[in-house]
């Protein structure tokens, strides 16, 4: 008899926490949570694989050249450093899994430095999926998509809502990438680094574009 189709489901995320001492002083603490998938098939070991391999690469940065410069910048008024990796699920329905996960290192300065990455997979074959292919079919593609996020950025400035750099419009096609995007319920969320576009105070500059249309 054949098995049914059992749809993929998220498992206990991986996670990680560790505290760096020189003595009684904490120097680093790294926390890290990332997603795992309930599932034994090759695409959802496969993107398991993926997860594991990046909280891997984030751990080896934090527990090597951030936490030398902890011990160098270590002091008596000097508070513990915090780096840690986090991830919310943004999408989980019709064969497709999103989400963004943010990494942080919060070194005592002014703001934390923060690195925003989004992901798309089909599941269960495990493959990942690009921005070109959840838009219309056509060659000039990109030029739809930063029309629309430029469209969201001038009612936003002029309404007030948000501030940007100066020169705005020649910063958004130039630093946008169509890596930076994750899927929710509302179409593609496609996402610029902190301080590209846009100020700190505004975070990661996101805009929704509509898929289908």
């Amino acid at each position: 008899m054949k098995k049914a189709n059992v749809e993929p489901q998220l498992a206990q995320p991986g996670t990680y926490r560790k505290v760096f001492r020189d003595g009684e002083t904490v120097l680093l603490t790294v926390t890290q949570r990332w997603p795992r998938l309930a599932g034994d098939s090759p695409g959802l070991r496969r993107i398991d694989r993926y997860y594991d391999a990046l909280a891997e690469r984030w751990r080896k940065r934090w527990e090597g050249p951030l936490l030398e410069r902890a011990k160098a910048a270590a002091g008596p008024d000097t508070p513990p450093w915090e780096a840690a990796l986090d991830f919310t699920v943004t999408l989980f329905q019709d064969g497709l899994f999103s989400l963004w996960l943010e990494a942080s290192e919060d070194t005592g300065e002014r703001r934390p430095r923060r690195v925003r990455m989004g992901d798309v997979w089909r599941v269960p074959l495990g493959v990942p999926v690009t921005l070109r292919e959840l838009l219309p079919p056509q060659r000039w593609w990109r030029g739809p998509v930063l029309e629309e996020v430029r469209r969201q950025i001038g009612g936003q400035v002029s309404a007030g809502e948000s501030v940007f750099y100066e020169g705005w419009p020649q910063l958004a096609s130039r630093l946008f990438s169509p890596d930076r995007f994750y899927l929710t319920e509302q179409g593609a969320a496609v996402f610029y680094p902190m301080e590209s576009i846009a100020p700190a105070l505004e975070g990661f500059p996101t805009f929704s574009i509509p898929l289908g249309t």
